[in-house]
């Protein structure tokens, strides 16, 4: 027995280096790998964590909706059938919906400090927006929102509010507000089915921020598109299962949370510099690039203005707070200087 003690102290010894610990963990996401939330969001995080730890958590990853459709990624983070996925807040309304706030018009209007409010908020303990990731029993890692959504329609340039009417422009969650306040009929459906619906006709449009339009190759069937609209956007989240967080070492949590800070900041600043860029090729493709006349904006706008208070009201109806949710936002945005 006395010649087993060197033995057993080697294999502690063993057990507890570093590298005897490391593990590979599982992400789930719905964009194509070749769409820049991929390559420059979720992609982008996972090399910064595995960088971070020394290689001690590196990450299997399943994209373009392999474990499941983008609405139900949430489930299978929660379920642990992945270890972290992304959620996006508007296919989830129904299990967090005031995080919805972030996506209404008017709210973003710059996304990189848009961006740099929202993820303050999620990192907040006290924050209405991090308790509904706890709610469901979810850490958020990183968070972004969209540029500002524009008209995207396989129709001619629009520029008056009648125009809108009759018109069925696929939306998601809060956004269906805005949709509704402009006269259209808000369609539901995920992001990668845009594509067969126009070229279809079964949608005349969508709202969209002009970074998503050619991951989904809907600039394929898109004949215009607007320029200074601020309809709303879509907060982008990635989450992870808060048993398998809290598991994790403090070295290892630190890590996760300075990548998701690298993350958020990289990703909105690349999302900004596209947009112009994304623009040019529009135009140079034949799509109808355009800005509303300054007259269709204001009234674009002031129907736009009661988007907040209704949606305030449908939270307050199931015994939320919506008003506390934005206020939060708006104080955020401040901290940011907007």
């Amino acid at each position: 027995m006395r010649k087993q003690v060197p033995l057993w102290g080697l294999m502690l010894t063993l057990l507890s280096a570093p590298w005897a610990q490391a593990r590979d963990m599982t992400l789930a996401d719905s964009f194509p790998l070749d769409h820049y939330l991929s390559k420059e969001g979720t992609v982008y995080w996972m090399n910064r964590v595995t960088e971070l730890t020394g290689g001690d958590l590196a990450f299997q990853h399943y994209p373009a909706e392999q474990i499941a459709k983008a609405s139900e990624i949430m489930r299978r983070v929660q379920d642990g059938v992945v270890d972290v996925g992304y959620v996006g807040i508007g296919y989830v309304s129904d299990r967090m919906p005031l995080n919805g706030a972030t996506m209404l018009p008017g709210v973003v209007r710059d996304s990189t400090r848009a961006s740099q409010a929202y993820w303050s908020e999620l990192k907040d303990p006290d924050s209405v927006y991090r308790k509904e990731f706890e709610k469901n029993g979810l850490v958020p890692v990183f968070a972004v929102l969209l540029p500002p959504y524009q008209v995207v329609l396989n129709k001619p340039a629009i520029d008056s509010t009648s125009d809108f009417k009759g018109l069925n422009l696929r939306s998601s969650g809060s956004l269906d507000l805005a949709v509704q306040a402009l006269g259209a009929s808000p369609v539901s459906m995920a992001a990668p089915d845009i594509y067969l619906a126009l070229q279809r006709g079964t949608l005349d449009g969508t709202l969209l921020p002009v970074t998503s339009i050619t991951p989904y190759r809907v600039d394929e069937v898109t004949s215009s598109v607007s320029t200074n609209g601020a309809f709303g956007s879509f907060a982008i989240t990635v989450a992870m299962n808060a048993e398998r967080y809290e598991a994790l070492d403090d070295a290892r949590k630190h890590a996760i949370r300075q990548a998701g800070d690298e993350t958020v900041r990289h990703l909105s600043e690349y999302e900004a510099e596209a947009v112009s860029q994304l623009l040019t090729q529009f135009k140079d493709q034949g799509i109808q690039v355009y800005a509303f006349s300054d007259p269709t904006l204001k009234t674009i706008e002031q129907r736009l203005d009661g988007v907040r208070e209704q949606w305030a009201r449908r939270m307050e109806k199931r015994g939320l707070d919506g008003q506390q949710a934005l206020q939060a936002m708006e104080h955020a945005l401040e901290q940011t200087g907007r």
